[in-house]
């Protein structure tokens, strides 16, 4: 039995990788675009280090945005129809009786500020956006003192995000928040669905097969938001157009989408490990050197593994600005491309420039809009 489970594990694996090569080999050049489109990302991220600080200075705007809701929450928590008692047996904690108006000024509120945390993280989202779009139609044969060429305007995405396009990252905002309840209530339900079943093997498969389909959709929906930003910000429309033209130049374009995003969620995992154990090593080092001399660290484990967990945290936050950047890219080249190229080719990265020459280069005989030289 051992060998015959060996043996079909085997078989389907080879089968999987002949798919995998066979895929790749009918998408050679989506491949190499794809490559290039990461490759000219990374030039983008060394050129702009100051982007890196754009999520500390929005989580510092969020946490004080924390603060004033937690205040006026606790003011409205207190609000009580009949005098607030104690509950008695030497407990500390009260008793409230909340009207239905309370209750639902509550509720909102707790909505209210899901709204808030989602839309500070996609205005952040969208600064990178703009400031990744800004890089990829500048001057590339300019050089700064970096030696990388481009320049990228980060500030730009604050003035475009509050004069044009503040309503629309409200409501896509809107929409992850209440996706992302959903969801949270689903799992909810669930956990007491599974307890109430008392370990069904059958409802645990059902519940499994629900909350899988219920994430598929959080992440097809967080993809399409952020690919509708990038065309909020590369053709300055409304979010629910932005959506559908995103949508359908996904559909279009889908081997190149999927290679890119598939290559750099490997390279952003590596990175956050890296960032991750090399962190936890330091601390590690850090935490041996401040114990007495003659003592030992007796439970290291905690400490370790708290650290791990804040490293892998902090540097997914940052390590996403990456993730935003190769998307943003990546649809700027095919607008390049869909326009056929353009008379100056000085904002086109040195990587990229080669595919839309060879895009000109196979078309009809028209004369072409981007010179092969």
């Amino acid at each position: 039995m051992g060998t015959t489970s060996l043996w079909w594990s085997m078989f389907f694996t080879w089968t999987a990788a002949g798919i995998m090569y066979l895929f790749l080999a009918c998408n050679w050049n989506s491949l190499r675009v794809s490559v290039q489109v990461i490759r000219t990302t990374a030039d983008w991220v060394a050129d702009t280090k100051r982007l890196f600080f754009m999520p500390l200075f929005f989580f510092f705007i969020g946490m004080g945005l924390f603060a004033i809701w937690i205040t006026g929450l606790a003011c409205v928590a207190s609000m009580s129809e009949k005098p607030i008692v104690s509950a008695g047996d030497g407990r500390q904690d009260k008793v409230m009786e909340w009207s239905s108006a309370t209750a639902s000024m509550i509720y909102l509120m707790c909505f209210g500020i899901v709204w808030i945390i989602t839309f500070i993280t996609s205005f952040n989202e969208y600064v990178t956006i703009v400031a990744a779009i800004s890089w990829y139609f500048s001057d590339k044969t300019v050089y700064d003192d970096d030696g990388i060429p481009g320049d990228s305007e980060v500030m730009l995405g604050f003035h475009w995000g509050f004069c044009y396009q503040i309503g629309s990252i409200a409501a896509g905002s809107l929409i992850l928040a209440v996706v992302w309840i959903i969801q949270t209530i689903l799992k909810f339900v669930a956990k007491k669905i599974e307890g109430a079943s008392a370990g069904n093997c059958c409802t645990k498969c059902l519940l499994g097969c629900v909350m899988c389909v219920v994430d598929c959709f959080d992440r097809f929906i967080r993809y399409i938001t952020q690919n509708a930003f990038i065309q909020m910000a590369l053709q300055n429309e409304s979010f629910c157009s932005s959506a559908v033209h995103a949508f359908m130049l996904i559909l279009k374009n889908a081997a190149k989408f999927s290679m890119v995003s598939s290559i750099a969620s490997v390279f952003m995992f590596l990175g956050k490990v890296a960032i991750a154990v090399s962190t936890t090593w330091i601390g590690f080092l850090l935490m041996g050197s401040m114990i007495p001399e003659g003592e030992s660290f007796n439970e290291p484990m905690v400490p370790v593994l708290m650290i791990l967990l804040l490293a892998y945290m902090i540097a997914s936050i940052f390590i996403g600005v990456f993730d935003a950047g190769t998307n943003t890219i990546l649809q700027c080249y095919l607008m390049d491309k869909e326009m056929g190229g353009n008379d100056d080719e000085a904002h086109v990265p040195a990587g990229l420039k080669k595919f839309l020459d060879e895009h000109v280069v196979v078309k009809s005989n028209e004369e072409p809009l981007l010179s092969s030289n």
